[in-house]
């Protein structure tokens, strides 16, 4: 169980009085100032369970700090305990920092005691109400992902591909709370369902000109149908905000748009934004490492996020050996052998990984003149 609390107060002998009081009893960290106190909830490894924050302090009020600090970390229990704090600051205070006590100064040491029991207990059923939902809606999703493998391999495919780039960059960025974003990275491509194959093999990797008009609109819905779809299941409304607005087109990738906040998922939005980015831009057209250089241009992706993404997108470790026959062909897969037709003639080189176009034309062989089947892939 969590035991960390962290003690605000801009007088350092409040502070030390609470370590002498609350001392052996729990795992005690204490800060002088609410710009301190958010920095080191920002840059901690473990998040603290509780804190408990003065009201009046120079610079930054309590009342700012709770409410910086729910941006930061939603489930830390908030307690206030202040002598000089007016009606006004209280009520700012339970408004904007969600606020589970208030006490006032002096607390004897056993009111105190009480009140921290009570909030590392409110902090246990929070945690683990997220516990069951994360493993509830987690099932629910591999559920949902294996019957998109099933009905529509074009839309598997691509979550595949999201998934595996979303992971290495977990596993190379170490952001906080990731949760919303790996059901973002399984979900975000379920509206592609509604899309039929035969629409995006005319859509991806075609000049916008080219293209059917109600092909086009047809797929640039899939994010606000997956927007849609993903709404309404309760807690999951800010990962339906990052694939609505993820991007379709290699344009809208470019296209400049204001830097993710604390409040609106902060790097675990940004990693989506900028696979997704990436992915669309390899199915454009662009070799991997031309859409890292594109992608770069806009701020909006990191360049340890790019080179993360990239790295995995290269990379054999993420793929799963199997065998598919020509039709089954679908961008992302990489070549584990050479794909021939039946006359002799090599198309594709084991080791390349296939673009929409390039997936687009094995099919048509496959249909065609015909490959030697079964193609060894990474996927």
């Amino acid at each position: 169980m969590n035991q960390r609390i962290l003690m605000v107060d801009d007088e350092q002998r409040i502070l030390e009085a609470f370590r002498r009081s609350l001392h052996g009893r729990y795992e005690l960290d204490t800060a002088n100032s609410g710009a301190e106190a958010l920095a080191k909830a920002r840059t901690t490894a473990r998040p603290y369970a509780v804190v408990v924050s003065d009201m009046r302090m120079p610079g930054m009020s309590g009342a700012e700090f709770l409410a910086g600090l729910r941006a930061v970390s939603a489930d830390t229990v908030q307690i206030i305990l202040s002598g000089q704090a007016d009606l006004a600051d209280a009520i700012r205070a339970v408004n904007d920092g969600n606020l589970f006590r208030f006490l006032t100064k002096p607390c004897e040491p056993a009111e105190l005691a009480r009140a921290l029991d009570a909030a590392l207990e409110q902090h246990r059923l929070v945690m683990s109400e997220r516990e069951l939902l994360e493993r509830t809606l987690d099932g629910a999703v591999k559920v949902l992902t294996e019957l998109m493998a099933a009905a529509h391999p074009v839309a598997a495919a691509r979550t595949g591909t999201v998934k595996a780039l979303t992971d290495a960059a977990i596993s190379v960025l170490h952001p906080k709370d990731t949760w919303e974003l790996r059901i973002a990275a399984m979900l975000g491509q379920v509206g592609l369902m509604a899309v039929p194959a035969e629409v995006i093999a005319n859509v991806v990797g075609t000049h916008t000109e080219d293209v059917d008009p109600e092909a086009l609109a047809m797929y640039r819905g899939h994010p606000a149908l997956s927007r849609e779809l993903i709404g309404r299941i309760p807690r999951l409304e800010r990962v339906a905000a990052w694939v609505a607005s993820q991007p379709v087109t290699l344009a809208e990738a470019q296209a400049p748009t204001p830097a993710a906040t604390e409040e609106s998922g902060g790097a675990a939005k940004q990693i989506y934004e900028t696979v997704t980015a990436f992915v669309v831009a390899v199915e454009s057209g662009l070799t991997p490492g031309r859409a890292v250089v594109e992608l770069a241009k806009n701020p909006r992706y990191p360049a340890t996020m790019l080179d993360a993404a990239v790295r995995a997108y290269m990379s054999d470790d993420l793929r799963r050996p199997r065998q598919v026959k020509g039709k089954e062909l679908v961008v992302g897969m990489m070549m584990n052998q050479d794909v021939v037709t039946r006359t002799g003639m090599t198309l594709v080189r084991s080791g390349e990984v296939l673009t929409e176009s390039t997936a687009i034309r094995l099919r048509h062989f496959a249909e065609g003149v015909g490959v030697v089947e079964p193609i060894n892939v990474l996927a």
